[in-house]
């Protein structure tokens, strides 16, 4: 298995690191915490113009025709930058599944928007329970004449104000035996919709959002009626390790301010990074976001292959979450009192960091998954 990033992908690092410090500084980053319409839209249009939007998809419906590798190259420079706005939301959460799931005419219809960056979109998949659960989709339709009556709530949606639709899966209780989920395109300027602001320690748009008779056409549909849970599951996975990207940039982007910092910081006359506990420790946070990265990018690459990678998903998911957590940690700790006022930027990563441990279930519960491929009941 070859993990060594190609020529093209190496260049699309470096220019989406040059385009990033020059356009996603941390100011831009504080000025969209705490909005509910968190969209940059100078930033998002220039992304769009580099064809960032459209890189994970097919060239003809305006894609880059990229590949998962591609995408995770440039998703985890965003980390690294703290980009906001719902890239990751529309380009992955949505748009991603409905190239693998959706008909021929409803990726016509959504991908070539989705691509320029004309249209955004964004999962509405969690409910009251942590664990992405069959029994814990409540969520229902009912069918009509007309198509389907959507009704529920969902939680922790991300940048729904932003959102021109959300992906959002639910269940019909009345024509199966046993739950059946379905997935949808769900308009956003739909009556019925209620959005209710959560709030978080990241300071990012999340929302509860209800619907109630939420009155749905049958071509929102995606995928066949009934059959959504087994792709969701699927992209589920391929969205948790696409996180775990994102979280190793932001390790490797607080890594390297510690180092600078140590460096520059002189106690008892002389660089503190010349002692031998904090050079022990900076070893210490590379050792782990290196292994983290390994296993994040084996992932990667067995679901480029299509081959079962559950095992690796939760190993990666795992050691993303203590090499960011510890990464951050150990950087206030180096930087001392400074670390801790609001003013100073590493806060801006110690709290993505804790956030990012929540998002697909939590590390426990990938621990457990892992446990359990082993054979330990």
């Amino acid at each position: 298995m070859d993990l060594d990033l190609t020529e093209t992908q190496e260049i699309l690092r470096r220019t989406a690191r040059e385009f990033l410090t020059a356009e996603c500084p941390t100011s831009l980053v504080r000025e969209m915490e705490g909005r509910e319409n968190a969209l940059p839209e100078d930033l998002w249009s220039r992304m769009a113009l580099m064809g960032w939007m459209g890189l994970p998809y097919v060239e003809s419906l305006g894609g880059g025709g990229g590949s998962l590798t591609d995408l995770a190259v440039l998703v985890e420079e965003m980390g690294r930058f703290l980009v906001p706005g719902p890239f990751f939301n529309t380009v992955i959460e949505v748009g991603l599944l409905l190239s693998y799931v959706g008909s021929q005419e409803l990726q016509k219809k959504y991908i070539p928007q989705l691509a320029s960056g004309s249209m955004v979109a964004t999962s509405a998949f969690q409910e009251q329970d942590t664990r992405f659960l069959k029994e814990s989709v409540n969520c229902s339709v009912k069918f009509t004449d007309a198509g389907y009556l959507l009704n529920g709530m969902k939680l922790f949606v991300e940048h729904a104000r932003s959102a021109d639709f959300f992906l959002v899966p639910a269940c019909d209780k009345t024509h199966y035996e046993g739950k059946k989920i379905s997935l949808f395109m769900v308009p956003s300027i739909k009556p019925g919709i209620t959005l209710v602001p959560m709030q978080n320690m990241a300071h990012e748009p999340l929302f509860e959002v209800k619907f109630q008779n939420v009155s749905l056409t049958e071509d929102s549909l995606v995928g066949d009626i009934g059959g959504g849970w087994d792709p969701l599951m699927r992209h589920v996975e391929l969205s948790t390790v696409m996180n775990c990207v994102r979280s190793v940039g932001g390790s490797l982007a607080v890594l390297d301010r510690t180092v600078s910092y140590v460096k520059e910081r002189v106690q008892f006359g002389r660089p503190i990074g010349s002692f031998q506990s904090v050079q022990h420790d900076c070893a210490d946070m590379l050792n782990a976001i290196d292994a983290a990265r390994l296993a994040t990018y084996q992932s990667i690459t067995k679901l480029e292959d299509g081959e079962e990678a559950s095992r690796e998903v939760a190993l990666a998911r795992v050691l993303t979450d203590r090499a960011y957590k510890w990464a951050t940690l150990t950087a206030q700790q180096l930087h001392g009192g400074i670390a801790f006022m609001e003013d100073y930027d590493l806060q801006l990563w110690t709290r993505r960091a804790r956030v990012a441990e929540l998002k697909y279930e939590t590390s426990l519960i990938h621990k457990e998954r892992y446990a359990k491929s082993m054979g330990l009941r």
